[in-house]
């Protein structure tokens, strides 16, 4: 059976968060073992606020790859629908000029600057352009229950990228927690899209 575009975006970022996981073990294991490494101890916040950002950068690229791949399929959807291009206008009620008049069947092709425009890792930006797409997200508890986490993930690398805070408040552990949370919710989003292309 073939893997759906979610899924498989869903494998790749899950073994990206892994890999992350590893990295961010390997540090803490330096910090506490009796001789910790000068360097990650004396340098700790950096390392933090590092995996913190990465860890929201790699759930935006999820969340872009796959509106991306799911608005081409609605877009070759359409394409194959053969539908007028007059019609759709005419039953829209876009009131068509007459020089705007096109007798080829409608294309909405949609470019990555289109999703990377309107997707953010907040989760209230994430649902409303699901919600365009045609995807209901807050029907997966797995997303409903983590979104005001992972909101709170993304105001913290907010605050670290344009305020410049020192989240002195994250440690090693609560960025395993958070992979832990966005793993959980990248499966609801997956979820949805894949129900919503069928």
């Amino acid at each position: 059976m073939m893997q759906s575009i979610s899924s498989s975006s869903l494998v790749k970022y899950k073994e990206l968060f892994e890999s992350l996981r590893n990295v961010i073990d390997v540090s803490e294991q330096r910090v506490i073992s009796d001789e910790p490494d000068v360097l990650i101890v004396e340098n700790v916040n950096f390392f933090t606020k590092s995996y913190l950002v990465s860890i929201c950068s790699y759930l935006e690229a999820f969340l872009q790859d796959v509106a991306l791949e799911y608005s081409k399929q609605i877009s070759g959807r359409v394409l194959s629908a053969r539908i007028p291009h007059n019609f759709i206008h005419w039953r829209l009620a876009t009131k068509l000029k007459n020089n705007q008049l096109n007798y080829d069947v409608i294309s909405l092709p949609v470019a990555k600057k289109d999703v990377a425009d309107e997707i953010s890792a907040n989760p209230y930006r994430t649902l409303k352009l699901f919600q365009l797409l045609g995807v209901d997200l807050s029907g997966k508890d797995a997303f409903e229950s983590n979104k005001d986490l992972v909101c709170s993930i993304v105001s913290k690398r907010n605050n670290i990228i344009h305020h410049n805070d020192a989240a002195a408040d994250v440690s090693f552990g609560d960025l395993k927690d958070y992979i832990n949370v966005i793993s959980h919710y990248m499966v609801a989003i997956s979820e949805a899209v894949d129900e919503a292309i069928t």
